[in-house]
């Protein structure tokens, strides 16, 4: 099993902008939507490629 990062800080980085991007949209803006779809993909058959050599991945979501 490939260790991906879990800790949401380290791909929700708040350092390299002035804000969290997605504070600045609405709640209802379509982008959320997206996020949404994009937890519910299957992506094993993508994860499978990884290898655990080396620093780990963020997740292909």
């Amino acid at each position: 099993m490939i260790p991906f990062k879990t800790d949401p800080i380290q791909f929700r980085q708040r350092q390299l902008f002035p804000t969290y991007i997605f504070d600045l949209l609405p709640k209802d803006h379509p982008c959320f939507v997206f996020d949404d779809i994009f937890q519910m993909l299957d992506t094993s058959s993508v994860e499978e490629q990884y290898s655990p050599i080396g620093q780990r991945a963020y997740p292909p979501r």
